[in-house]
């Protein structure tokens, strides 16, 4: 009976295993760097919201800059940039543009992710594209007796690359709809805070 490593399976792969390879570090890296940064700038609880807004509904802004003075997420970062420009004119879109940069902030890099998620799996269509033509032409090479080391190689390479390819997209996809969802919960609350901030100073 013979065994297989991981490692003798993955270079049974052949040369496309190695785009694979990279793609696979890439959306690790990129969904542990998204989730750290979420970690730290999306770690409001709802005590704190709840007291964002409980001030806020009283109109005292001193309060409200006190709650979020120990906090470094999103909402005080908009907030205190509000309070900082509320007497300007154009505070909603002083607001506006800040939170967008935000967005962009947290939004970074997903793109890519996403790309991998797509690209991948075709990686991996493409490995057994390329290992069953690999093995029809070692058996139309083959004059009579077909021994099963002739296309074993050529079918390795197909099976091998195709797991791959749904593993590394399956963890890419994942990864990015985790991270959206994490943004568009970010969003929904940061929209919310801003509308609030912005009726009660309009009412001051």
């Amino acid at each position: 009976m013979t065994t297989h490593t991981l490692l003798g399976l993955l270079l049974k792969g052949g040369w496309l295993m190695l785009p694979l390879i990279c793609l696979s570090i890439t959306a690790v890296y990129i969904i542990v760097e998204r989730l750290l940064i979420y970690r730290k700038y999306l770690n409001f609880s709802s005590s704190f919201l709840a007291l964002i807004e409980e001030a806020l509904n009283n109109g005292d802004l001193s309060k409200v800059k006190h709650i979020c003075t120990d906090q470094d997420n999103i909402i005080q970062k908009v907030i205190s940039k509000g309070i900082a420009e509320r007497q300007t004119a154009n505070v909603a879109l002083i607001l506006e543009s800040v939170s967008s940069k935000i967005i962009a902030y947290l939004e970074e890099k997903l793109s890519l992710l996403a790309t991998i998620s797509g690209v991948a799996p075709m990686i991996g269509f493409l490995g057994t594209v390329t290992g069953m033509i690999q093995t029809f032409m070692a058996i139309s090479q083959e004059n009579h007796h077909i021994a099963s080391h002739v296309f074993s190689s050529g079918i390795y390479e197909a099976m091998v690359t195709t797991v791959a390819g749904l593993i590394v997209g399956i963890i890419a996809y994942l990864g990015y709809n985790y991270c959206i969802a994490q943004v568009n919960k970010a969003v929904a609350t940061l929209t919310y805070v801003i509308n609030l901030f912005l009726a009660k100073i309009r009412s001051l």
